[in-house]
């Protein structure tokens, strides 16, 4: 039988071949005994402001540290001392979940603030405004101290005051004289009567104690939301992933990231280019037990009594030298300084700024497209010259609003997408090879490169440079100096320096995370979902106060010769549920607008009305508005048509096969009425399109295919671009 240190190297064989094979054993040793010996105090200690501002941890000034080739020597000689150490994880998490945790876990937030050194926010107390606030005199009983004594408010409130809110005795105050002291009695007995039968001073008393309730709690809330948002604005300098694998139900591994923040000890271990410690995750499999997280770190060079103890958190992907003084940024209170970081910093904003100077002076050399008039033209000819109707056409989908809504006449369904003339499908075809020249498939090889963020990104930077109509994007993967530059630089210029985060390839509102933080913005390069960085669109249109985006269904009948392409009249405006405030950032109700996938609430609007509204709130005029937005889908669009693949859709050899293509185009307004791209949808789910329109999905099929003979009526519903 195998024994457990044999059993414990099978299962573990991939996390050991990143660890010199003499440290198993004493490895597998500590594991089984949860021996976190480093923080223990017996080889290393925490100091703090020294050589940083926070901590860092040193071997202690009467031990040293030997590496890994001498270890060998001594556990031959039996000795007791092993130089590689276990560190506990005090925190596993995810970006989406880490606040929510925070929020219910305060025990947690201490032990976050004292390991990043953050000074901790004393906890709210009772203000000497709200004592203040407390013994100030109810407005009732102000009005009727100054209605008995025939003074002014004013008046009233001071005696109240005076006597403790006492009414009798505020009264008394301000009329007693020698002539009215034999009515005092009298009037004391009528005014506590008169209250005592109203049962005001109770309702009075529960109202204020329910008022100072939730003052208190409000309080409270302020100040543990004002702790989470510190750490977690800091904890992007600490925080390590390591990933792992989940099977599907089809045996396809998935990767996914566990995000973690390591003990007092590990969390202590700085940067340096030229490290002596190995530090990584380790998770440690005790069978049924389940599996236990930890890292381990072992020296890669002696270190001497006192000396710092530094590891390498660059990661091996990064491999630009522009990107590595750019991630590195992200752990400004842990890199060990070298004297010449405001140096690299100035290298990434000068090297900005030159990139933002060429991309601003860049010339379009696109071949002209053609006017909306011409594309109409060439469209009617195109379509005059097709066939005659047929009897009956075969349409192929997977796509649940087609199969309910396509009623045109001769339209026949197969379950054979062979059998098809027109393949309608809301999945990524890969098919290619397998169409004959008389099909018609709703995709375009490599529609990606409008349909992925960061590939819409790159097309239009190398087609446009910076076009207003497109905020600056980056691909954290590839340009992570870029955005870097970007950011510093705006903030030496005091701009807004906000940012949204983008999945690549996620619709729906999913993924999406607003910043102003340059960590959090770094540290998505560690993310297994990789992201775009976008500037934020501070001020945008708002109608009635609150932000809103415009949905427009887009059609592309043909990229080549020409691009032929139409938006559907209809469009969806999509709008917050709270007004725009960007005091409110983590509120989704007030930034985001798609809420039809969410828990919150839709508010739709007609576009009819919707334009009607903003003519009538801003003066102007809808159809200058549009033309500037079909304008801006249009430049999109001719940069794919017209670009080469990969980069486009252009290819070199012609398709045996016909294709089209529907878009999803999300567009925004700026404050000034100008079109920003958004971005562009992939097989986008029209069922609320066909709920507004019944005959949607019949007039895109009849500009598909002209033997629909449909094809005036489908003209109706479009504009072409």
């Amino acid at each position: 039988m195998a024994s457990a240190f044999e059993s414990f190297k099978v299962v573990h064989q991939y996390q050991l071949s990143s660890i010199p094979e003499e440290l198993w054993q004493p490895l597998f040793m500590k594991l089984g005994e949860d021996y976190l010996d480093a923080g223990k105090g017996n080889v290393a200690e925490i100091h703090l402001g020294d050589p940083m501002k926070g901590y860092s941890l040193h071997v202690k000034a009467d031990k040293s540290l030997k590496k890994h080739r001498q270890v060998q020597l001594l556990v031959s000689e039996r000795s007791t001392r092993v130089d590689i150490f276990l560190i506990d994880h005090a925190w596993i998490t995810s970006p989406e979940n880490a606040k929510q945790e925070l929020r219910l876990n305060v025990a947690l937030m201490d032990r976050l603030e004292n390991l990043m050194n953050i000074e901790q926010v004393d906890a709210p107390e009772n203000s000497d405004d709200e004592e203040e606030d407390d013994d100030k005199p109810d407005a009732e009983l102000i009005q009727l101290v100054a209605s008995q004594a025939n003074v002014s408010e004013k008046e009233a409130e001071t005696a109240l005051i005076a006597e403790n809110n006492e009414v009798v005795n505020a009264i008394m105050r301000l009329t007693i004289d020698p002539e009215q002291q034999a009515e005092t009695e009298k009037l004391d007995d009528l005014m506590m009567k008169q209250i005592l039968a109203s049962g005001k001073p109770q309702e009075k008393g529960d109202k204020e104690q329910q008022e100072r309730i939730k003052r208190r709690e409000q309080r409270e809330k302020d100040w543990i939301n004002e702790r989470v948002d510190t750490i977690y604005n800091k904890m992007w300098s600490y925080i390590q992933t390591y990933t792992y694998s989940i099977l599907q139900k089809d045996g396809q591994p998935t990767p996914q990231t566990a995000w973690y923040i390591n003990d007092e000890v590990g969390s202590a271990i700085c940067h340096s280019s030229d490290p002596n410690v190995i530090c990584l995750p380790f998770i440690f499999s005790r069978g049924a037990s389940g599996m236990i997280p930890y890292s381990v770190f072992f020296p890669i060079k002696d270190i001497a009594g006192g000396d710092i103890i530094t590891c390498d958190l660059l990661p091996k992907n990064v491999e630009r030298e522009s990107d590595k003084l750019a991630y590195l940024l992200a752990f400004q209170d842990r890199v060990l300084l070298t004297g010449d970081t405001e140096r690299k910093r100035n290298e990434l904003i000068q090297a900005f700024k030159a990139e933002h100077e060429r991309l601003k002076n860049q010339k379009c050399t696109l071949a002209e497209t053609l006017s909306s008039e011409q594309v109409l033209e060439a469209f009617k000819k195109e379509a005059a010259e097709a066939k005659t109707k047929a009897d009956s056409i075969i349409v192929w989908t997977d796509t649940t609003f087609v199969q309910q809504f396509l009623k045109l006449g001769n339209v026949k369904f197969t379950d054979d997408p062979a059998k098809a003339d027109i393949i309608w499908s809301c999945h990524d075809f890969q098919k290619w090879d397998s169409l004959s020249p008389h099909q018609t498939v709703n995709q375009f090889p490599n529609e990606k490169c409008i349909t992925f963020k960061h590939n819409m990104a790159e097309l239009i930077r190398k087609t446009y440079g910076l076009p207003d109509w497109y905020m600056p994007t980056y691909n954290i993967m590839t340009q992570l100096s870029e955005v870097v530059g970007d950011y510093l630089n705006s903030e030496d210029s005091q701009e807004t320096n906000l940012w949204i985060l983008k999945p690549w390839n996620f619709a729906r509102g999913l993924g999406l995370d607003i910043t102003k933080n340059l960590s959090e913005i770094i540290r998505q390069h560690d993310n297994s979902v990789p992201k775009i960085a976008q500037r934020y669109l501070v001020s945008p249109c708002l109608y009635n106060g609150k932000k809103f985006d415009l949905r427009y269904i887009v059609l592309v009948r043909r990229t080549e010769p020409n691009l032929i392409a139409f938006v559907y009249n209809m469009f969806w405006t999509r709008l917050a549920n709270k007004k725009y405030s960007l005091d409110s950032l983590d509120d989704y109700e007030c930034q985001f607008t798609v809420m039809n996938y969410s828990k919150y609430e839709m508010t739709q609007l007609d576009y009819k009305s919707f334009i009607h509204s903003m003519e009538k709130q801003h003066a102007i005029k809808w159809d200058v508005v549009q033309k500037d937005i079909n304008n801006a889908m249009k430049k999109v669009l001719a940069a794919a048509a017209f670009t080469s693949q990969p980069l486009g859709l252009a290819h070199t050899t012609p398709n045996k096969f016909d294709a089209f293509s529907v878009y999803g185009f999300d567009i925004m307004l700026t404050d000034d009425f100008k079109p920003v791209v958004i971005e562009a949808n992939f097989s986008p789910d029209c069922t609320r399109a066909c709920q507004y329109d019944p005959e949607f999905v019949n007039n895109i099929f009849s500009l598909v295919d002209g033997r629909f003979g449909t094809t005036e009526k489908g003209l109706d519903a479009f504009t072409a671009l």
